[in-house]
């Protein structure tokens, strides 16, 4: 068996000796046949639990009693607070019981990947609870995908999932539903009040860890290390994205997301980004220097007052040929001599930009002669 994913910790510390790998099989075997004294949610977390023990006889015996738990047991279990992962293993477990699987869609803390199992195996009342959240099926696409192979849905809620797909930008082309929700949609009149409500929706599905700011670290430190070990999962999620959320996530989310962002292929996603009111001077001399960055941001980097205030700004968009040559003609007059040399010699700049460096550079030399 694999170890289990539930942590220890959700285990009351009396009760953690039933469920320790290392305790006697005796203690673990006990409560895999629900032997020991405990409350509903206990009984329902150690059985899961015990649902992954490396000793064949426990693990069948708590699959065992879990399927043949009381109606009183499950049902008080599922009224308090379950991790995660316990309410999933529920959900897969438990005899169908469509009381039992309403109160699990319902749940916060039920998983997202649940959602996904249950999606093409419930009965036409539950399937609408899970099409009714929309958040969900915009932060984890796949049970839009899961509902649209179950047997029982009909088609008032196809459409007003394909509505819904269209408006955020979700991709299902190909099906006939989804290429007449874009008609349906496109035809009609623009609706302030749908789109405030899909604006919200947008940002509600969007993860908490993406919007805040991360705390400065010493860099080459182990925080740093952490930091950075967390920075991937996340930017990886951001491939699955729609439009609407990374357009959204750019212009709230924290540096690591806009950094990411600014160089999306997207003009409208990357503008986004540098709108962002979070974006520091610092990020702005990267992005300037960046050759990765679409023209429409550069330009607006160019067109900030605030931002050309600073020489470091004005020396990257001139180093910078996607910085249109109006704006580097203008900016170069401020450049100083050392750089000036550099700039008259680069080969990487419009040669109307360095020959300008030359000529700037040549009359400055002739006046301090």
């Amino acid at each position: 068996m694999s170890p289990c994913p539930i942590p220890i910790s959700t285990v009351p510390t009396a009760l953690r000796k039933h469920v320790d790998p290392k305790s006697p099989p005796a203690l673990r075997m006990m409560a895999s046949r629900g032997m020991v004294p405990m409350g509903p949610s206990d009984m329902v977390t150690i059985l899961t639990c015990l649902t992954f023990d490396d000793d064949e006889k426990i693990e069948m015996a708590a699959n065992k009693s879990l399927a043949e738990l009381p109606e009183r047991i499950v049902k008080g279990a599922l009224g308090k607070k379950l991790h995660p992962l316990v309410l999933d293993h529920l959900a897969r477990a438990l005899p169908e019981d469509e009381d039992h699987l309403e109160a699990i869609l319902t749940n916060r803390d039920t998983p997202d990947e649940t959602f996904e199992y249950l999606g093409d195996r419930v009965s036409e009342r539950l399937l609408a609870l899970i099409t009714e959240n929309q958040v969900r099926i915009l932060r984890h696409p796949p049970i839009a995908k899961a509902v649209l192979d179950n047997p029982n849905i009909i088609k008032s809620e196809v459409e007003r999932l394909m509505d819904f797909a269209v408006r955020t930008g979700m991709d299902f082309r190909g099906l006939d539903a989804f290429e007449e929700a874009r008609q349906r949609i496109f035809a009609a009149p623009p609706d302030p009040e749908e789109s405030k409500r899909i604006q919200k929706v947008v940002e509600d599905s969007l993860p908490e860890e993406m919007l805040r700011e991360e705390d400065e670290v010493e860099p080459g430190s182990e925080e740093a290390a952490e930091l950075e070990a967390k920075r991937k999962p996340l930017l990886q999620r951001l491939y699955t994205m729609t439009p609407a959320q990374k357009v959204v996530l750019a212009s709230k989310g924290n540096k690591t997301v806009r950094t990411s962002l600014i160089k999306d292929r997207n003009k409208i996603v990357a503008v986004a980004a540098i709108k962002n009111p979070g974006v520091s001077e610092s990020e702005v001399i990267g992005i300037a220097s960046s050759r990765a960055v679409c023209d429409e941001v550069i330009r607006i980097i160019c067109a900030n007052r605030e931002w050309t205030r600073s020489y470091a700004v004005k020396k990257a968009l001139v180093e910078n040929p996607k910085t249109p040559i109006a704006f580097s003609m203008r900016f170069l007059q401020t450049i100083r001599m050392v750089d000036l040399k550099g700039l008259a010699k680069s080969k990487n700049i419009p040669s109307a930009v360095a020959m300008a460096a030359k000529k700037l550079l040549d009359a400055r030399s002739g006046r301090r002669r």
